[in-house]
Protein backbone atom coordinates (compact mmCIF):
# COMPACT_ATOMS: atom_id res chain seq x y z
CA UNK A 1 0.00 0.00 0.00
CA UNK A 2 0.99 3.63 -0.42
CA UNK A 3 0.15 5.56 2.74
CA UNK A 4 0.17 9.33 3.15
CA UNK A 5 1.09 10.41 6.69
CA UNK A 6 0.08 13.77 8.13
CA UNK A 7 2.17 14.75 11.14
CA UNK A 8 5.14 12.66 10.02
CA UNK A 9 7.67 14.97 11.69
CA UNK A 10 5.96 14.55 15.07
CA UNK A 11 6.55 12.14 17.94
CA UNK A 12 3.85 9.64 16.96
CA UNK A 13 3.87 10.27 13.22
CA UNK A 14 7.60 9.65 12.91
CA UNK A 15 7.24 6.24 14.57
CA UNK A 16 4.32 5.42 12.26
CA UNK A 17 6.41 6.28 9.19
CA UNK A 18 9.14 3.91 10.37
CA UNK A 19 6.68 1.09 11.05
CA UNK A 20 4.99 1.50 7.66
CA UNK A 21 8.36 1.24 5.94
CA UNK A 22 9.37 -1.75 8.08
CA UNK A 23 6.28 -3.60 6.90
CA UNK A 24 7.05 -2.87 3.27
CA UNK A 25 4.53 -0.11 2.59
CA UNK A 26 5.34 2.91 0.46
CA UNK A 27 5.21 6.13 2.46
CA UNK A 28 4.39 9.68 1.41
CA UNK A 29 4.46 12.53 3.92
CA UNK A 30 2.85 15.95 4.03
CA UNK A 31 5.28 18.60 5.31
CA UNK A 32 5.44 22.35 5.27
CA UNK A 33 7.86 23.91 2.77
CA UNK A 34 11.31 24.45 4.26
CA UNK A 35 10.85 28.20 3.97
CA UNK A 36 7.96 27.92 6.44
CA UNK A 37 10.07 26.10 9.03
CA UNK A 38 9.12 22.59 7.98
CA UNK A 39 11.40 19.75 9.08
CA UNK A 40 12.82 17.44 6.44
CA UNK A 41 12.55 13.66 6.47
CA UNK A 42 15.55 12.52 4.43
CA UNK A 43 14.60 8.84 4.61
CA UNK A 44 11.25 9.49 2.91
CA UNK A 45 11.68 10.34 -0.78
CA UNK A 46 8.03 11.24 -1.38
CA UNK A 47 7.48 14.57 0.36
CA UNK A 48 4.39 16.56 -0.46
CA UNK A 49 4.07 20.16 0.63
CA UNK A 50 1.13 21.74 2.37
CA UNK A 51 -0.30 23.11 5.58
CA UNK A 52 -2.89 21.52 7.85
CA UNK A 53 -4.68 24.87 8.05
CA UNK A 54 -5.12 24.87 4.26
CA UNK A 55 -7.66 22.29 3.10
CA UNK A 56 -6.76 22.66 -0.57
CA UNK A 57 -3.10 21.83 0.03
CA UNK A 58 -4.02 18.77 2.09
CA UNK A 59 -6.44 17.45 -0.51
CA UNK A 60 -3.88 18.07 -3.28
CA UNK A 61 -1.53 15.66 -1.52
CA UNK A 62 -4.09 12.84 -1.73
CA UNK A 63 -3.23 11.77 -5.26
CA UNK A 64 -4.67 8.70 -7.02
CA UNK A 65 -1.65 6.56 -6.08
CA UNK A 66 -2.41 6.98 -2.34
CA UNK A 67 -4.24 3.99 -0.87
CA UNK A 68 -4.79 5.29 2.66
CA UNK A 69 -4.11 8.30 4.90
CA UNK A 70 -2.89 8.44 8.50
CA UNK A 71 -3.73 11.70 10.27
CA UNK A 72 -1.30 11.80 13.19
CA UNK A 73 -0.87 15.58 13.26
CA UNK A 74 -1.84 17.98 16.00
CA UNK A 75 -4.99 19.94 15.29
CA UNK A 76 -4.57 23.66 14.72
CA UNK A 77 -6.76 24.72 17.64
CA UNK A 78 -9.30 26.36 15.34
CA UNK A 79 -12.40 24.15 15.33
CA UNK A 80 -13.83 25.57 12.10
CA UNK A 81 -10.57 25.13 10.22
CA UNK A 82 -9.88 21.63 11.52
CA UNK A 83 -13.35 20.30 10.80
CA UNK A 84 -13.24 21.80 7.30
CA UNK A 85 -9.83 20.29 6.56
CA UNK A 86 -10.75 16.84 7.86
CA UNK A 87 -14.04 16.97 5.98
CA UNK A 88 -12.27 17.79 2.73
CA UNK A 89 -9.70 15.08 3.41
CA UNK A 90 -12.46 12.53 3.82
CA UNK A 91 -14.11 13.76 0.63
CA UNK A 92 -10.99 12.65 -1.23
CA UNK A 93 -12.35 9.12 -0.87
CA UNK A 94 -9.36 7.34 0.68
CA UNK A 95 -9.51 5.34 3.94
CA UNK A 96 -8.41 7.53 6.84
CA UNK A 97 -6.94 6.47 10.19
CA UNK A 98 -7.14 9.35 12.66
CA UNK A 99 -4.93 9.33 15.77
CA UNK A 100 -6.92 10.92 18.59
CA UNK A 101 -6.39 10.20 22.31
CA UNK A 102 -8.08 8.91 25.45
CA UNK A 103 -8.44 12.43 26.87
CA UNK A 104 -11.69 12.61 24.87
CA UNK A 105 -13.19 10.25 27.47
CA UNK A 106 -12.61 12.64 30.35
CA UNK A 107 -12.22 11.34 33.89
CA UNK A 108 -13.18 7.68 33.79
CA UNK A 109 -12.66 4.56 35.83
CA UNK A 110 -13.84 2.14 33.16
CA UNK A 111 -13.16 3.65 29.75
CA UNK A 112 -13.40 1.37 26.73
CA UNK A 113 -13.81 1.65 22.99
CA UNK A 114 -17.58 2.21 23.14
CA UNK A 115 -17.55 4.67 26.05
CA UNK A 116 -19.28 8.00 25.56
CA UNK A 117 -16.92 10.95 25.13
CA UNK A 118 -16.70 13.67 27.79
CA UNK A 119 -13.68 15.63 26.57
CA UNK A 120 -11.61 17.89 28.75
CA UNK A 121 -10.96 21.43 27.54
CA UNK A 122 -7.68 20.80 25.72
CA UNK A 123 -9.41 18.33 23.36
CA UNK A 124 -12.85 19.94 23.50
CA UNK A 125 -13.90 19.51 19.86
CA UNK A 126 -11.82 16.44 19.05
CA UNK A 127 -14.89 14.13 19.35
CA UNK A 128 -16.40 16.08 16.45
CA UNK A 129 -13.34 15.23 14.37
CA UNK A 130 -13.67 11.59 15.42
CA UNK A 131 -17.35 11.59 14.44
CA UNK A 132 -16.52 12.98 11.00
CA UNK A 133 -13.93 10.26 10.43
CA UNK A 134 -16.11 7.45 11.72
CA UNK A 135 -19.15 8.65 9.79
CA UNK A 136 -17.16 8.50 6.57
CA UNK A 137 -16.01 4.94 7.24
CA UNK A 138 -12.63 5.88 8.67
CA UNK A 139 -10.91 4.50 11.74
CA UNK A 140 -10.01 6.25 15.01
CA UNK A 141 -7.09 5.17 17.20
CA UNK A 142 -7.03 6.60 20.74
CA UNK A 143 -3.65 6.28 22.48
CA UNK A 144 -3.10 6.53 26.18
CA UNK A 145 -0.30 8.83 27.34
CA UNK A 146 2.56 8.04 24.98
CA UNK A 147 6.07 7.30 26.21
CA UNK A 148 9.33 5.97 24.83
CA UNK A 149 12.22 7.29 22.74
CA UNK A 150 12.90 9.77 25.53
CA UNK A 151 9.89 11.89 24.62
CA UNK A 152 6.35 12.76 25.58
CA UNK A 153 4.95 13.82 28.95
CA UNK A 154 7.39 11.60 30.92
CA UNK A 155 10.24 13.74 29.57
CA UNK A 156 8.47 16.79 30.98
CA UNK A 157 8.11 15.14 34.40
CA UNK A 158 11.76 14.10 34.34
CA UNK A 159 12.78 17.67 33.52
CA UNK A 160 10.67 19.06 36.34
CA UNK A 161 12.24 16.60 38.77
CA UNK A 162 15.75 17.62 37.69
CA UNK A 163 14.91 21.31 38.11
CA UNK A 164 13.14 20.98 41.47
CA UNK A 165 15.11 18.25 43.16
CA UNK A 166 12.06 16.05 43.75
CA UNK A 167 9.50 14.09 41.77
CA UNK A 168 6.40 16.03 40.84
CA UNK A 169 3.05 15.42 39.24
CA UNK A 170 -0.04 17.55 38.76
CA UNK A 171 -3.30 16.94 40.64
CA UNK A 172 -4.46 16.16 44.13
CA UNK A 173 -2.49 12.99 44.79
CA UNK A 174 -4.65 10.03 43.75
CA UNK A 175 -4.55 10.25 39.98
CA UNK A 176 -3.48 7.61 37.49
CA UNK A 177 -3.31 7.41 33.72
CA UNK A 178 -3.33 4.93 30.86
CA UNK A 179 -0.05 4.57 28.96
CA UNK A 180 1.38 3.16 25.74
CA UNK A 181 4.88 2.94 24.28
CA UNK A 182 5.23 4.92 21.06
CA UNK A 183 6.54 1.88 19.15
CA UNK A 184 3.63 -0.31 20.28
CA UNK A 185 1.29 2.50 19.24
CA UNK A 186 2.91 2.72 15.80
CA UNK A 187 2.32 -1.00 15.33
CA UNK A 188 -1.34 -0.54 16.22
CA UNK A 189 -1.80 2.38 13.84
CA UNK A 190 -0.29 0.46 10.93
CA UNK A 191 -2.38 -2.60 11.78
CA UNK A 192 -5.46 -0.34 11.71
CA UNK A 193 -4.41 0.82 8.25
CA UNK A 194 -4.03 -2.76 7.08
CA UNK A 195 -7.13 -4.36 8.57
CA UNK A 196 -9.08 -1.89 10.68
CA UNK A 197 -12.84 -2.16 10.40
CA UNK A 198 -14.43 0.96 8.84
CA UNK A 199 -16.22 3.16 11.35
CA UNK A 200 -14.43 1.66 14.37
CA UNK A 201 -12.63 3.09 17.40
CA UNK A 202 -9.51 1.30 18.66
CA UNK A 203 -7.68 2.00 21.91
CA UNK A 204 -3.90 2.14 22.02
CA UNK A 205 -3.38 1.34 25.70
CA UNK A 206 -0.86 -1.14 27.08
CA UNK A 207 -1.22 -0.15 30.76
CA UNK A 208 -4.76 0.69 31.84
CA UNK A 209 -3.92 2.69 34.95
CA UNK A 210 -0.56 3.63 36.45
CA UNK A 211 -0.60 5.90 39.52
CA UNK A 212 0.97 9.23 38.60
CA UNK A 213 2.86 9.26 41.90
CA UNK A 214 4.70 6.13 40.71
CA UNK A 215 5.47 7.75 37.37
CA UNK A 216 6.74 10.90 39.09
CA UNK A 217 8.94 8.85 41.42
CA UNK A 218 10.41 6.94 38.48
CA UNK A 219 10.97 10.21 36.58
CA UNK A 220 12.87 11.57 39.57
CA UNK A 221 15.07 8.47 39.88
CA UNK A 222 15.69 8.62 36.13
CA UNK A 223 16.91 12.18 36.58
CA UNK A 224 19.17 11.15 39.46
CA UNK A 225 17.00 12.87 42.07
CA UNK A 226 16.13 11.40 45.46
CA UNK A 227 13.32 12.65 47.64
CA UNK A 228 9.60 12.56 48.08
CA UNK A 229 7.16 13.13 45.27
CA UNK A 230 5.42 16.46 45.46
CA UNK A 231 1.90 17.06 44.17
CA UNK A 232 1.74 20.21 42.05
CA UNK A 233 -1.67 21.93 42.24
CA UNK A 234 -3.33 22.62 38.90
CA UNK A 235 -3.19 26.38 39.48
CA UNK A 236 0.57 26.25 40.01
CA UNK A 237 1.14 23.98 37.02
CA UNK A 238 -1.00 26.31 34.90
CA UNK A 239 1.60 29.04 35.39
CA UNK A 240 4.14 26.75 33.76
CA UNK A 241 2.21 25.08 30.94
CA UNK A 242 -1.16 26.85 30.71
CA UNK A 243 -4.44 25.85 32.31
CA UNK A 244 -5.78 23.42 29.65
CA UNK A 245 -2.60 21.34 29.65
CA UNK A 246 -2.31 21.49 33.46
CA UNK A 247 -5.86 20.15 33.75
CA UNK A 248 -4.97 17.37 31.31
CA UNK A 249 -1.92 16.40 33.36
CA UNK A 250 -4.16 16.12 36.42
CA UNK A 251 -6.76 13.93 34.72
CA UNK A 252 -7.31 10.51 36.24
CA UNK A 253 -8.30 7.65 33.94
CA UNK A 254 -8.51 3.89 33.72
CA UNK A 255 -8.89 2.88 30.08
CA UNK A 256 -9.08 -0.59 28.53
CA UNK A 257 -7.95 -1.78 25.11
CA UNK A 258 -9.24 -5.33 25.50
CA UNK A 259 -11.61 -5.09 22.55
CA UNK A 260 -8.89 -3.65 20.33
CA UNK A 261 -6.47 -6.44 21.22
CA UNK A 262 -9.11 -9.06 20.49
CA UNK A 263 -10.19 -7.52 17.20
CA UNK A 264 -6.78 -6.75 15.71
CA UNK A 265 -4.50 -9.18 17.52
CA UNK A 266 -2.51 -6.24 18.87
CA UNK A 267 -0.04 -7.42 21.52
CA UNK A 268 2.05 -4.54 22.93
CA UNK A 269 5.44 -5.82 24.05
CA UNK A 270 7.58 -2.82 25.00
CA UNK A 271 8.44 -1.87 28.59
CA UNK A 272 5.84 -0.09 30.70
CA UNK A 273 6.20 3.55 31.65
CA UNK A 274 8.02 2.98 34.96
CA UNK A 275 10.50 0.51 33.46
CA UNK A 276 11.10 2.77 30.49
CA UNK A 277 11.89 5.70 32.78
CA UNK A 278 14.22 3.68 35.00
CA UNK A 279 15.96 1.47 32.45
CA UNK A 280 15.07 2.64 28.96
CA UNK A 281 15.27 5.63 26.67
CA UNK A 282 15.00 8.28 29.41
CA UNK A 283 18.27 7.21 31.02
CA UNK A 284 20.41 7.75 27.92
Amino acid sequence: MKVLVLGATGYIGGAVVEELARRGHEVAVLVRPAADGGRRLPAVPDERYGDLADAASVVAAVTPDVDAVVHAALLTGDETVDLAVVGRLLDAGKPVVYVSGVWVLGATGDGHEESATEPIAIVGYRPKVEDLVLGAGGVVVRPGLVHGRGGGIPALLRGWAAERGNGVHVGEGGEGSAFVHVDDLAELVVTAVEKGRPGTVYHGVSEEHVPLAEVAAAAARSAGVDGEVRVLPVAEAAQLVGLPFAEALALSQRVSSARTKAALGWAPSRPGIVSELLEGSYTR
